[in-house]
This record gives C-alpha cells, structure tokens and sequence, in this order.
C-alpha cells in the first residue's frame, strides 16, 4: 500500500484534541487514519442498514398480503378441526 501525506487544516481546539488521543496510537497521522476508517465504517453501516429499511418498506404490501392469506387459511383450518372436535370425529 502505498502512504500518501495529506495536508489538513483544523481548528486549534480540535488540533489540541487530537493531540492528547493521539498519543493512545502513537502518532496524529495513526490517530487520524483511525479516526478517518471509524467514520467511513459507520457511513458504510448507515448505508446498508438504509437500504435494507429500504427493502423492508417495498417489501411490506406483499409480505402483509402473504400473513393475510396465511391467517385466512389456518382460520378456515380451525373451523374444519372444530367441526371435526364437535361431530365426534365423524
């Protein structure tokens, strides 16, 4: 992999914040590659997760037509077996 030095302009709040954390990863340019892989990971999570509510949404109609008919079905089920638990099984 081949490093590439980037030229960052920061506050000097932030600055002073890196610098105290940076010492956890042994140097600011560690601290901020860390820094930069946790957001564009979280970015990347955010991204599937929205598509899969995405999903959810498209997929809602036809999954609330299958429960119906299932319901619909196991309804018309019960009434045979009560109807079986009544005659006696006859």
């Amino acid at each position: 992999m081949i490093n590439r030095r980037v030229v960052v302009i920061m506050p000097d709040t932030l600055l002073k914040a890196v610098d105290e954390v940076s010492q956890e990863y042994g140097s600011r340019s560690a601290c901020i590659r860390e820094a930069l892989k946790y957001l564009l990971e979280r970015r990347l999570l955010e991204e599937r997760r929205e598509k899969m509510a995405e999903g959810y949404r498209k997929m809602a109609r036809l999954n609330q037509e299958l429960a119906e008919e299932g319901l619909a079905d196991a309804a018309g089920c019960m009434d045979k077996y009560l109807q079986i638990l009544v005659s006696g099984g006859k």
